[in-house]
């Protein structure tokens, strides 16, 4: 709906011409008299009460409510804003004297980015070097190197840092000496936006109504930002078809979803599948993604530039992907054309996992980010 307003001064010049249309004598309405400081004060009251009514109607409808509004409003219905999530991944720490002595990593060691980025050292039974009577991580002597999971201390996507960015060992480990990652961190997010709540209110209204494919997907969404996941109706976690009975795959941008955020998924999936349907919650079949390129780029370009740019876009591309895409070959060229924000003059050699065809779709597929190869030169 389109509102009639008015500026100050046509507020001004219409009580003006409503006063001296109603008196039967010419009004002075000069600068600095009294009807002008009159008609300009009830102006300015009049603007004020436009603003007012401006303001609730902005605050009255989700379309248009922003922050703080956007919350109340969906409050109401019992609907929550998705806090962040902290980036996670592995660190390898490595040690110069690796033979003389070992080595423990408990949990809550904190490393770094340069940058300042903290990241804490995080507890995981599941691996083998975790050890309970150590009460952390153990390097047995005459090993190397050791790799922990690590969680970033701030959520957020300010933690999904590229590879060898985590370089600092914010906490002294004795018989370490090094730390630095070997894979990019992915899979951190921001709060959900304003813009993103809206998106999901209507879905999360359809999926009241339970045991519906809406409402097993808008369960899965409402556990944590950023969740891909497919459903694999009639079909069991092995991919066998089987009668009254569903997958969920489920990533979190990793790979690899923690055995506690597929129990959370498994929770909210039981509270609004039907009676009698039996179903699954299994983490994605990780397929790495490698990319190679040869690339062009005029004489005034920077090639360190470009090449950063290039490795950043194909990364965040691959990353984005659901669960259980694929990825087209003829992408490539066109991120490095018209995706990375720089001037290209050709793209050859391009390779997607050493060859030149699509990765097909695949129900319980997760793409991760693999080794991006951008070679890149002036002519």
């Amino acid at each position: 709906m389109s509102l009639s307003l008015r500026s100050f001064s046509t507020t001004v010049s219409a009580a003006v011409t409503t006063a001296q249309a109603s008196c039967s004598q010419l009004l002075d309405v000069s600068i600095g008299s009294p009807v002008r400081a009159l008609m300009e004060g009830v102006g300015g009251v009049g603007l004020w009460l436009q603003y007012l009514v401006l303001q609730s109607l902005l605050r009255t409808r989700l379309a248009t409510s922003t922050g703080a509004d956007c919350d109340s409003f969906v409050n109401d219905f019992g609907m929550t804003r998705l806090p962040g999530t902290s980036a996670t991944g592995l660190v390898t720490f490595t040690s110069f004297m690796a033979s003389e002595q070992s080595a423990v990593v408990p949990p809550g060691v904190i490393v770094r980015t340069v940058g300042g980025i903290s990241f804490v050292v995080t507890q995981d039974q599941s691996l083998p070097t975790w050890s309970a009577s150590a009460g952390g991580y153990v390097r047995e002597a005459g090993a190397t190197t050791l790799s922990v999971p690590v969680s970033c201390q701030v959520a957020g996507a300010v933690g999904n840092v590229s590879i060898g960015a985590i370089c600092l060992m914010g906490t002294a480990v004795s018989g370490l000496d090094t730390v630095t990652n070997t894979a990019p961190f992915l899979n951190g997010s921001d709060q959900e936006t304003d813009s993103q709540l809206r998106a999901r209110f209507p879905l999360w209204l359809a999926a009241k109504a339970s045991a519906s494919r809406a409402a097993v997907g808008n369960a899965i969404a409402n556990v944590q930002t950023d969740l891909s996941y497919s459903l694999r109706d009639g079909l069991d976690a092995a991919g066998v078809a089987r009668s009254g009975y569903f997958t969920a795959v489920v990533n979190d941008g990793s790979g690899v979803p923690s055995d506690q955020l597929l129990s959370n998924v498994y929770e909210v999936i039981d509270s609004v599948r039907a009676l009698g349907v039996g179903f699954g919650v299994q983490a994605p079949q990780v397929l790495t993604v490698d990319v190679s390129m040869d690339v062009v780029v005029p004489s005034s370009a920077s090639v360190q530039q470009a090449e950063s740019a290039i490795q950043s876009v194909v990364s965040k591309d691959i990353a984005a992907m659901t669960v259980g895409a694929g990825y087209p070959y003829s992408r490539l060229s066109y991120l490095a054309y018209a995706g990375a924000g720089i001037s290209v003059t050709s793209v050859l050699n391009v390779r997607l996992n050493g060859g030149q065809a699509d990765i097909p779709a695949n129900g319980n597929q997760a793409l991760v980010v693999g080794s991006i190869q951008i070679n890149v030169t002036q002519g």
